[in-house]
């Protein structure tokens, strides 16, 4: 294959990523003991979560062996944690605005790990900083007061220079959360809610997962992979109703960015995005999802025949925007696109639900509020020489924080994510390398207030930013080369040290990464 050739050849001639990196990570690490259980903290709900090594049926034959989340409830509704049709191994936790939880994570993989809670806004201790690394045979627990709106949210390693790897392995897990005012919508649920979470993966002949190894340009290039996964699972496919269905969607691979579509050439009903439930619905062709960028969908299949299917087609991208879905296996091409998720209609009676109109009131963030409009919080993305940059730094010591990283509790900031297409990649032949970044910051949900361009759309972006989900509230925002992307957000509830990055898990690993402190 081309693509394979191409970073073949230049894997070739590329520097080991060596020993030096995780020196200078036991460096930065100073040891924190693990959280342990509160007495004055009591949970509406329980659960042990076990990093453990196991298997998993993602292809048709052998099992893969796999780094994955297992666990039970030890308290509380026992509906609370299930793992999603497909391969079986990817967690489900639901949980409700105002219940108070308690995870036990308990680490029994051969390194270091943490989990990081995408999305929410809780105290430093509870998010998942690479900080608070536990060894293998730790216990960390985590106690967390659910504060966040009704949506889609995920959890995921995040040690330092290791979540790309752990995260590939199998470690990752949706978060949903529920409130009154989801409530009174009645959206679909039950069987006719369907959770997606969108993987990409390599697998050699016995069925087991290939990544990229110790070479420092692959690891720059980020991991694309062979076949596009749904729900851990290769040519995933549902039988369903002829009814009003929730579709529940999450990129979580490495590196890999997606312009999704209907077969049958429908629009997409979006009704939520990071943050969760829209004022009201968008509606639109496409979607194109950076890492970690969630969406949920309604989709009506009343219309649709009885023993007919509809497929879900998707085209897929490396962080350079190279479009390598020809590449890819899987089910036959359509239309330029590969169909990753096939939904075949039961026989039962057609029964068409008319969405509602209202969804949801969420909180009003003004730009008049921010007292940095006129002079935004600029955060420039570059790479240059094989490493990349925010602000012109790579993530240093675990709790250093660059003096310009501190903001005030309850202050309302513009942010400014410039990816600045004159500092490419140097590629050692002459050219340079332009890559798009998924933008995250912890802690909070932010509103997407515009996107600028030093020069005219090609065809390219027009085609991808036709497909963005830059309304409601966001944690991740895709920012294409060349493109500054201004939010708006506000430091609420919570003091503390959190982390920005590109979700491209490898730059992320590589040091696009930088600590920021929220200061009463």
């Amino acid at each position: 294959m081309k693509r394979r050739t191409f970073v073949k050849n230049l894997t070739a001639a590329s520097l080991l990523l060596g020993n030096a990196a995780s020196a200078l990570s036991a460096q930065m690490t100073q040891r924190i003991e693990p959280a342990v259980a509160t007495p004055g903290f009591m949970p509406d709900i329980e659960i042990i979560l076990r990093a453990v090594l196991g298997p998993a049926d993602m292809l048709e034959g052998a099992a893969t062996q796999l780094w994955r989340f297992t666990g039970e409830i030890m308290k509380g509704d026992r509906s609370a944690l299930s793992f999603l049709d497909g391969s079986g191994h990817i967690p489900l936790i639901r949980v409700r605005r105002g219940q108070r939880i308690r995870i036990h994570f308990e680490n029994q993989l051969p390194e270091q790990s943490i989990v990081h809670w995408h999305g929410l806004n809780i105290e430093q201790r509870m998010d998942g900083h690479p900080m608070y690394a536990i060894e293998p045979g730790e216990r960390y627990v985590y106690e967390i007061a659910i504060d966040n709106r009704a949506g889609t949210y995920w959890f995921h390693p995040h040690p330092h220079e290791r979540t790309s790897f752990q995260v590939y392995q199998g470690l990752s897990g949706m978060l949903v959360v529920h409130d009154e005012q989801e409530d009174a919508l009645n959206l679909p649920q039950g069987e006719h809610e369907i959770p997606l979470m969108i993987q990409d993966r390599t697998f050699d002949g016995d069925n087991q997962l290939v990544y990229i190894g110790n070479m420092r340009h692959n690891w720059m290039m980020g991991f694309s992979g062979d076949y596009v996964l749904v729900n851990g699972r290769v040519g995933y496919s549902k039988t369903v109703p002829r009814t009003a269905h929730r579709l529940r969607i999450i990129n979580t691979s490495n590196a890999s960015l997606y312009n999704l579509r209907w077969s049958d050439g429908a629009n997409f009903r979006v009704i939520g995005t990071d943050g969760g439930l829209l004022e009201s619905a968008v509606e639109q062709f496409a979607l194109t999802l950076g890492v970690g960028e969630r969406v949920d969908v309604w989709v009506d299949f009343s219309a649709q025949t009885a023993g007919s299917s509809v497929h879900l087609l998707a085209e897929s991208y490396t962080p350079s925007l190279q479009n390598f879905t020809a590449e890819q296996g899987g089910a036959t091409m359509q239309d330029n696109a590969r169909p990753i998720a096939s939904f075949q209609f039961d026989s039962a009676e057609a029964v068409p639900v008319a969405p509602p109109t209202q969804l949801s009131i969420y909180p009003a963030l003004s730009e008049d509020e921010a007292g940095n409009s006129n002079a935004p919080r600029g955060v420039r993305i570059s790479m240059m020489r094989g490493s990349f940059y925010l602000n012109n730094r790579t993530f240093g010591g675990m709790h250093d924080v660059p003096e310009e990283n501190v903001v005030k509790l309850n202050s309302t900031e513009v942010w400014e994510f410039a990816n600045d297409a004159s500092m490419g990649m140097g590629m050692g032949m002459g050219g340079m390398m332009q890559m798009a970044h998924p933008m995250h910051v912890h802690n909070v949900q932010f509103k997407v207030l515009s996107r600028t361009r030093q020069s005219g759309q090609s065809a390219l972006h027009q085609h991808l930013s036709a497909g963005f989900t830059d309304y409601g509230l966001k944690d991740v925002v895709l920012v294409l080369p060349g493109e500054k992307v201004r939010v708006l957000m506000k430091f609420e509830n919570h003091t503390g040290v959190y982390l920005y990055h590109c979700h491209i898990l490898e730059h992320e690993d590589l040091g696009m990464m930088q600590n920021f402190r929220v200061e009463a």
